[in-house]
Protein backbone atom coordinates (compact mmCIF):
# COMPACT_ATOMS: atom_id res chain seq x y z
CA UNK A 1 0.00 0.00 0.00
CA UNK A 2 1.20 3.52 -0.83
CA UNK A 3 -0.08 6.48 1.19
CA UNK A 4 0.52 10.20 1.44
CA UNK A 5 0.94 11.66 4.89
CA UNK A 6 0.54 15.41 5.23
CA UNK A 7 1.63 16.97 8.49
CA UNK A 8 1.49 20.72 9.00
CA UNK A 9 1.22 23.20 11.86
CA UNK A 10 0.53 26.91 11.41
CA UNK A 11 1.34 28.73 14.63
CA UNK A 12 1.63 31.95 16.59
CA UNK A 13 3.47 31.84 19.93
CA UNK A 14 4.02 35.11 21.78
CA UNK A 15 6.20 35.00 24.91
CA UNK A 16 5.96 38.21 26.94
CA UNK A 17 8.93 37.53 29.22
CA UNK A 18 10.83 40.28 31.05
CA UNK A 19 13.16 38.58 33.53
CA UNK A 20 16.90 37.85 33.91
CA UNK A 21 16.51 34.19 32.88
CA UNK A 22 14.85 34.41 29.46
CA UNK A 23 13.79 37.16 27.07
CA UNK A 24 10.45 37.45 25.36
CA UNK A 25 10.01 36.79 21.65
CA UNK A 26 7.36 35.86 19.10
CA UNK A 27 7.27 32.81 16.83
CA UNK A 28 4.98 33.18 13.83
CA UNK A 29 5.08 30.73 10.97
CA UNK A 30 4.30 27.23 9.76
CA UNK A 31 5.88 23.99 8.72
CA UNK A 32 4.83 21.48 6.10
CA UNK A 33 5.94 17.85 6.15
CA UNK A 34 4.65 15.76 3.22
CA UNK A 35 5.69 12.09 3.16
CA UNK A 36 5.14 9.15 0.83
CA UNK A 37 4.57 6.04 2.95
CA UNK A 38 5.05 2.55 1.50
CA UNK A 39 3.68 -0.37 3.55
CA UNK A 40 4.53 -3.74 1.98
CA UNK A 41 2.92 -5.47 4.99
CA UNK A 42 0.83 -4.40 7.97
CA UNK A 43 3.94 -4.48 10.17
CA UNK A 44 6.39 -2.52 7.99
CA UNK A 45 6.28 1.03 6.66
CA UNK A 46 8.91 3.14 4.91
CA UNK A 47 8.56 6.93 4.64
CA UNK A 48 10.30 9.53 2.49
CA UNK A 49 9.55 13.24 2.35
CA UNK A 50 10.69 16.67 3.50
CA UNK A 51 10.32 18.97 6.50
CA UNK A 52 9.93 22.65 5.53
CA UNK A 53 9.84 25.26 8.33
CA UNK A 54 9.27 28.94 7.55
CA UNK A 55 8.88 31.86 9.93
CA UNK A 56 6.76 34.81 8.80
CA UNK A 57 8.74 37.85 7.70
CA UNK A 58 11.62 35.76 6.31
CA UNK A 59 11.86 35.20 2.57
CA UNK A 60 13.31 31.70 2.87
CA UNK A 61 12.85 28.47 4.80
CA UNK A 62 14.59 28.27 8.17
CA UNK A 63 14.70 24.46 7.92
CA UNK A 64 14.72 22.25 4.84
CA UNK A 65 15.40 18.68 5.93
CA UNK A 66 14.79 15.27 4.38
CA UNK A 67 12.41 12.86 6.11
CA UNK A 68 13.48 9.22 5.87
CA UNK A 69 12.33 6.50 8.23
CA UNK A 70 11.50 2.82 8.56
CA UNK A 71 9.03 1.48 11.13
CA UNK A 72 8.37 -2.05 12.32
CA UNK A 73 5.36 -3.05 14.43
CA UNK A 74 6.74 -5.55 16.94
CA UNK A 75 3.22 -6.08 18.31
CA UNK A 76 -0.17 -4.37 18.28
CA UNK A 77 1.08 -1.98 20.99
CA UNK A 78 4.83 -1.65 20.23
CA UNK A 79 6.57 0.07 17.31
CA UNK A 80 10.25 0.50 16.48
CA UNK A 81 11.22 3.45 14.24
CA UNK A 82 14.67 4.24 12.82
CA UNK A 83 15.36 7.50 11.01
CA UNK A 84 12.95 10.44 11.26
CA UNK A 85 10.92 10.19 14.47
CA UNK A 86 7.56 11.19 15.90
CA UNK A 87 9.18 13.31 18.57
CA UNK A 88 8.43 16.67 20.15
CA UNK A 89 5.07 16.54 21.98
CA UNK A 90 4.70 12.81 21.21
CA UNK A 91 7.23 12.07 23.99
CA UNK A 92 4.68 13.41 26.54
CA UNK A 93 7.40 15.11 28.58
CA UNK A 94 6.87 17.86 31.17
CA UNK A 95 7.51 21.42 30.00
CA UNK A 96 10.36 22.20 32.47
CA UNK A 97 12.04 19.01 31.25
CA UNK A 98 11.32 19.33 27.51
CA UNK A 99 10.03 22.63 26.12
CA UNK A 100 6.53 22.25 24.66
CA UNK A 101 7.40 24.98 22.15
CA UNK A 102 9.57 22.43 20.33
CA UNK A 103 6.37 21.29 18.60
CA UNK A 104 6.88 24.37 16.39
CA UNK A 105 10.63 24.95 16.23
CA UNK A 106 12.11 21.44 16.60
CA UNK A 107 9.32 19.08 15.58
CA UNK A 108 11.50 16.79 13.46
CA UNK A 109 13.86 14.44 15.34
CA UNK A 110 16.20 11.80 13.96
CA UNK A 111 17.60 8.62 15.48
CA UNK A 112 15.69 5.62 16.81
CA UNK A 113 12.55 5.23 18.89
CA UNK A 114 10.77 2.36 20.61
CA UNK A 115 7.20 3.14 21.68
CA UNK A 116 4.71 0.99 23.58
CA UNK A 117 1.24 2.40 24.12
CA UNK A 118 -1.34 0.25 25.89
CA UNK A 119 -4.30 0.91 28.15
CA UNK A 120 -2.20 1.24 31.30
CA UNK A 121 1.41 1.59 30.10
CA UNK A 122 3.02 4.22 27.91
CA UNK A 123 6.76 4.08 27.29
CA UNK A 124 8.85 5.96 24.75
CA UNK A 125 12.59 5.24 24.53
CA UNK A 126 14.53 7.26 21.95
CA UNK A 127 17.77 8.83 20.81
CA UNK A 128 17.61 12.13 18.92
CA UNK A 129 20.93 12.70 17.11
CA UNK A 130 21.03 16.48 16.83
CA UNK A 131 24.52 17.12 15.45
CA UNK A 132 26.58 14.57 13.53
CA UNK A 133 30.35 15.05 13.20
CA UNK A 134 33.06 13.85 10.85
CA UNK A 135 36.70 13.30 11.75
CA UNK A 136 38.49 16.63 12.19
CA UNK A 137 35.33 18.72 12.65
CA UNK A 138 35.65 21.68 15.02
CA UNK A 139 32.24 21.25 16.68
CA UNK A 140 30.90 18.76 19.18
CA UNK A 141 28.46 15.99 18.41
CA UNK A 142 25.15 16.49 20.19
CA UNK A 143 22.50 13.91 21.00
CA UNK A 144 19.71 13.33 23.50
CA UNK A 145 18.76 9.97 24.98
CA UNK A 146 15.37 9.89 26.65
CA UNK A 147 12.89 7.64 28.37
CA UNK A 148 9.30 8.69 29.01
CA UNK A 149 7.23 6.23 31.05
CA UNK A 150 3.74 6.50 32.52
CA UNK A 151 1.62 3.96 34.33
CA UNK A 152 -2.14 4.64 34.52
CA UNK A 153 -4.08 2.54 37.01
CA UNK A 154 -7.46 0.92 36.38
CA UNK A 155 -10.41 2.94 37.66
CA UNK A 156 -10.84 2.72 41.42
CA UNK A 157 -14.49 2.77 42.42
CA UNK A 158 -15.40 4.08 38.94
CA UNK A 159 -14.38 7.60 39.95
CA UNK A 160 -10.62 7.71 40.56
CA UNK A 161 -7.39 6.69 38.86
CA UNK A 162 -3.75 7.48 39.48
CA UNK A 163 -0.79 7.99 37.16
CA UNK A 164 2.91 7.45 37.88
CA UNK A 165 5.26 9.16 35.39
CA UNK A 166 9.02 8.59 35.23
CA UNK A 167 11.08 10.66 32.79
CA UNK A 168 14.83 10.48 32.09
CA UNK A 169 17.02 12.49 29.73
CA UNK A 170 20.74 12.51 28.98
CA UNK A 171 22.04 15.27 26.70
CA UNK A 172 25.62 14.81 25.52
CA UNK A 173 28.00 17.31 23.94
CA UNK A 174 31.28 15.69 22.87
CA UNK A 175 32.72 13.33 20.28
CA UNK A 176 36.08 11.56 20.07
CA UNK A 177 36.89 12.33 16.42
CA UNK A 178 36.19 16.07 16.54
CA UNK A 179 38.57 18.88 17.50
CA UNK A 180 36.58 21.35 19.60
CA UNK A 181 37.63 23.81 22.33
CA UNK A 182 34.70 23.25 24.70
CA UNK A 183 34.70 20.59 27.43
CA UNK A 184 32.75 17.35 27.09
CA UNK A 185 29.39 17.71 28.83
CA UNK A 186 26.73 15.14 29.66
CA UNK A 187 23.68 16.53 31.39
CA UNK A 188 21.23 14.30 33.25
CA UNK A 189 17.62 15.23 33.97
CA UNK A 190 15.15 13.11 35.91
CA UNK A 191 11.49 13.58 36.87
CA UNK A 192 9.14 11.38 38.87
CA UNK A 193 5.85 11.89 40.66
CA UNK A 194 2.23 10.92 40.99
CA UNK A 195 -1.09 12.26 39.75
CA UNK A 196 -4.58 11.41 41.00
CA UNK A 197 -7.60 12.07 38.75
CA UNK A 198 -11.22 12.25 39.90
CA UNK A 199 -14.21 11.90 37.57
CA UNK A 200 -16.90 14.43 38.55
CA UNK A 201 -20.33 12.78 38.31
CA UNK A 202 -19.05 10.23 35.82
CA UNK A 203 -17.25 13.01 33.89
CA UNK A 204 -20.56 14.86 33.47
CA UNK A 205 -18.82 17.85 35.03
CA UNK A 206 -15.37 16.97 33.78
CA UNK A 207 -12.33 15.57 35.52
CA UNK A 208 -10.18 17.11 38.27
CA UNK A 209 -6.71 16.08 39.37
CA UNK A 210 -3.81 16.86 41.66
CA UNK A 211 -0.18 16.05 40.91
CA UNK A 212 3.20 16.27 42.62
CA UNK A 213 6.46 15.99 40.67
CA UNK A 214 10.12 16.05 41.68
CA UNK A 215 12.89 17.04 39.26
CA UNK A 216 16.64 16.46 39.51
CA UNK A 217 19.52 17.62 37.29
CA UNK A 218 23.21 16.76 37.29
CA UNK A 219 26.24 17.46 35.08
CA UNK A 220 27.97 14.07 34.94
CA UNK A 221 31.39 15.27 33.75
CA UNK A 222 31.81 17.73 36.61
CA UNK A 223 32.45 20.68 34.28
CA UNK A 224 29.48 22.74 33.18
CA UNK A 225 29.40 25.81 30.93
CA UNK A 226 26.04 26.71 32.46
CA UNK A 227 27.63 27.29 35.86
CA UNK A 228 25.43 24.63 37.48
CA UNK A 229 26.51 21.06 38.18
CA UNK A 230 23.45 19.82 40.08
CA UNK A 231 20.08 21.04 41.26
CA UNK A 232 16.48 20.11 41.95
CA UNK A 233 12.90 21.33 41.70
CA UNK A 234 9.37 20.42 42.72
CA UNK A 235 6.10 21.05 40.89
CA UNK A 236 2.65 20.83 42.49
CA UNK A 237 -0.15 21.05 39.94
CA UNK A 238 -3.96 21.15 39.98
CA UNK A 239 -5.86 20.12 36.86
CA UNK A 240 -9.42 20.51 35.62
CA UNK A 241 -10.64 19.26 32.22
CA UNK A 242 -14.13 19.72 30.81
CA UNK A 243 -14.68 18.59 27.22
CA UNK A 244 -12.30 20.73 25.14
CA UNK A 245 -11.30 23.05 28.03
CA UNK A 246 -8.29 22.55 30.31
CA UNK A 247 -7.55 24.76 33.34
CA UNK A 248 -4.41 24.27 35.42
CA UNK A 249 -2.70 25.94 38.36
CA UNK A 250 0.77 25.09 39.66
CA UNK A 251 3.54 26.05 42.06
CA UNK A 252 7.12 25.59 40.87
CA UNK A 253 10.05 25.76 43.29
CA UNK A 254 13.61 25.23 42.04
CA UNK A 255 17.20 25.44 43.26
CA UNK A 256 19.97 25.50 40.63
CA UNK A 257 17.67 23.77 38.17
CA UNK A 258 18.79 23.48 34.55
CA UNK A 259 17.44 21.34 31.71
CA UNK A 260 19.09 22.01 28.32
CA UNK A 261 15.97 20.86 26.44
CA UNK A 262 13.51 22.41 28.88
CA UNK A 263 11.50 25.62 28.94
CA UNK A 264 13.91 28.26 30.20
CA UNK A 265 11.16 30.14 32.04
CA UNK A 266 11.48 27.46 34.78
CA UNK A 267 15.29 27.32 34.83
CA UNK A 268 17.93 29.03 36.92
CA UNK A 269 20.41 29.72 34.07
CA UNK A 270 19.97 32.72 31.79
CA UNK A 271 19.71 31.94 28.10
CA UNK A 272 20.79 35.44 27.02
CA UNK A 273 23.12 36.79 29.75
CA UNK A 274 26.45 34.98 29.99
CA UNK A 275 27.27 33.73 33.47
CA UNK A 276 23.97 34.83 35.03
CA UNK A 277 22.45 32.27 37.41
CA UNK A 278 19.36 32.85 39.54
CA UNK A 279 19.83 30.02 42.06
CA UNK A 280 16.31 29.97 43.54
CA UNK A 281 13.02 30.27 41.66
CA UNK A 282 9.47 30.30 43.02
CA UNK A 283 6.86 30.55 40.26
CA UNK A 284 3.06 30.41 40.43
CA UNK A 285 1.65 29.37 37.07
CA UNK A 286 -1.81 29.34 35.53
CA UNK A 287 -2.85 27.64 32.28
CA UNK A 288 -5.99 27.79 30.15
CA UNK A 289 -6.10 25.62 27.00
CA UNK A 290 -8.98 25.38 24.57
CA UNK A 291 -8.94 22.72 21.85
CA UNK A 292 -11.48 23.33 19.09
CA UNK A 293 -12.17 20.86 16.25
CA UNK A 294 -10.58 18.00 18.17
CA UNK A 295 -10.68 15.56 15.27
CA UNK A 296 -8.22 12.70 14.97
CA UNK A 297 -6.34 14.60 12.24
CA UNK A 298 -7.24 18.26 12.93
CA UNK A 299 -6.76 20.50 15.98
CA UNK A 300 -7.30 24.22 16.53
CA UNK A 301 -5.59 25.12 19.79
CA UNK A 302 -5.57 28.29 21.90
CA UNK A 303 -3.46 28.46 25.05
CA UNK A 304 -2.81 31.18 27.63
CA UNK A 305 -0.14 30.79 30.32
CA UNK A 306 0.91 33.13 33.15
CA UNK A 307 4.05 32.93 35.30
CA UNK A 308 4.30 34.95 38.52
CA UNK A 309 7.82 34.98 39.97
CA UNK A 310 7.39 35.35 43.73
CA UNK A 311 11.00 36.46 44.28
CA UNK A 312 11.27 38.92 41.37
CA UNK A 313 7.69 40.12 42.00
CA UNK A 314 6.80 40.12 38.34
CA UNK A 315 4.24 38.50 36.03
CA UNK A 316 5.16 37.05 32.62
CA UNK A 317 2.77 35.45 30.14
CA UNK A 318 2.62 33.47 26.92
CA UNK A 319 -0.13 33.01 24.32
CA UNK A 320 -0.21 30.28 21.67
CA UNK A 321 -2.54 29.67 18.74
CA UNK A 322 -2.04 26.87 16.23
CA UNK A 323 -3.82 24.79 13.62
CA UNK A 324 -2.45 21.25 13.50
CA UNK A 325 -3.27 18.93 10.58
CA UNK A 326 -1.90 15.37 10.37
CA UNK A 327 -3.58 12.88 8.04
CA UNK A 328 -2.63 9.68 6.21
CA UNK A 329 -4.29 9.45 2.79
CA UNK A 330 -4.33 6.11 0.97
CA UNK A 331 -3.25 6.44 -2.64
CA UNK A 332 -2.96 2.90 -4.01
CA UNK A 333 -2.97 -0.75 -3.04
CA UNK A 334 -0.28 -2.79 -4.74
CA UNK A 335 -1.20 -6.35 -5.62
CA UNK A 336 1.47 -9.01 -5.89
Amino acid sequence: MISLRIKTISFVKNNEYFNPVTEGYTLLGAFLQPELVYSPTEKISISAGAHLLKYSGIGKFSQVRPVLSASLKLSDKTTLTIGSLNGSDKHRLFDPHFDSERIYSANLEEGFQLVRNSEHIFTDTWINWENFIFKGDSVREVFTFGESFKYTSPKIGDIMEFEIPVQVQFKHFGGQISNYPEPVETMFNFAVGMRVNFDLAGKKYGQAGIEYLQFLNNELNGESQSGITHGYASWTRFHYTYKSLYIGMAYWRAHNYFAPNGNYIYGCVSDYQTGVVVPDRKIITNFVYLTILPESYLELFLGVETYYDADLKRLDNAIALHLNFDKLIRLAVLRH
